[in-house]
């Protein structure tokens, strides 16, 4: 086809010779040339159309490659929208679960206080009535005190669930004995397991006294339920040394138990998370405590222990300075 193109060079060619006669030599040189340059048109039209050819081309891959970009980014977007709307169903669900509970738990409280009610006032006129006896009355007293702070939690649980604080009024408490009370009533249920107590001495903290101890009564339920069966079984109970002012007062329940599983570690305080017995078995109980701080400005988290086992740590905050709280908690210095 290339030499067909040449053609164009047979009639310049026999016009030469018209015009030039000369020697047979000339004349064959003459059209050896003409043979070798007739297809040079067409191989530089070829060369010409291949690079256009290569530009399409190398275009149709940048606009492939674009596409291809464009494609992955929408499926990107779809699998996130996905996600964030099967977060969005859950959250919709577990609100809907949290509605649901929080009116059972009002209506049973309401239910739940009147007999509460009656029973303590019938333990206050017992104590009055019995006040010669003395051993009667400490087991009197002891029972009046667990109803009354069962009274306390059935108001604060309410609060807790609809997330407010409202304008309740407490006084500041005073951590170790809010530890030691939580330890005391729970002593006779741990039978074989060593309970340690470690307490340095802290300020008065800005949480109810019986916000702070039904966080630490379940965390140590929790730990007891954990340790169940366990030979050298042992629960510690720390109230670390207070040294900074205005930190928060940080109390650790730890134990000796197997922990809490990988897989739910980041859902500890999510409510409704439970997968089988023992350890995992959370429900409401940690989602309870945290949203009971939360009202507080309190904190609790989940710490891998040394050794193994687990360990939770509640932060709480200290109280402002009053006549029974000295200043030197929050400047740094000591008092005589």
């Amino acid at each position: 086809m290339l030499w067909v193109s040449g053609v164009w060079a047979l009639p310049v060619l026999g016009i030469v010779f018209e015009l030039h006669p000369g020697s047979l030599f000339a004349k064959t040189l003459l059209a050896i040339l003409a043979v070798l340059i007739a297809p040079l048109p067409a191989l530089l039209y070829s060369q010409r159309r291949r690079r256009q050819l290569q530009a399409i081309a190398a275009s149709a891959q940048d606009e492939a490659a674009q596409l291809k970009l464009q494609l992955d980014t929408v499926r990107y977007r779809t699998s996130r929208l996905r996600e964030e709307l099967q977060a969005a169903d859950r959250q919709a669900r577990l609100s809907h679960q949290l509605t649901l509970l929080g009116q059972f738990t009002a209506g049973f409280m309401h239910e739940f206080n009147n007999p509460l009610a009656i029973v303590a006032g019938r333990l206050e006129v017992l104590l009055d009535e019995r006040k010669e006896d003395a051993a009667l009355c400490a087991d009197i007293e002891q029972m009046l005190k667990e109803s009354r702070y069962m009274s306390n939690i059935a108001s604060t649980l309410l609060q807790a669930l609809r997330r407010e604080r409202g304008g309740e009024v407490f006084d500041a408490s005073i951590p170790q004995k809010a530890l030691e009370d939580a330890l005391g009533a729970l002593r006779p249920s741990a039978e074989g397991v060593t309970l340690l107590e470690e307490f340095a001495e802290a300020p008065r903290v800005d949480v109810p006294e019986h916000v702070v101890g039904e966080v630490v009564r379940g965390l140590l339920n929790n730990a007891l339920a954990a340790l169940k069966g366990r030979e050298d079984a042992a629960i510690w109970v720390r109230l670390a040394p207070y040294r900074t002012a205005g930190a928060k007062v940080v109390i650790r329940i730890e134990d000796n138990g197997p922990g809490v599983p990988e897989n739910i570690r980041e859902h500890l305080f999510e409510p409704f998370v439970s997968q089988s017995s023992g350890r995992e078995r959370l429900g409401l109980g940690l989602f309870l405590a945290a949203s009971l701080l939360d009202m507080y400005d309190g904190r609790i988290r989940y710490e891998l222990r040394s050794g193994g086992g687990a360990s939770f740590v509640i932060e709480l905050p200290p109280a402002r300075f009053t006549r029974g709280q000295p200043y030197h908690w929050f400047a740094g210095g000591t008092t005589e």
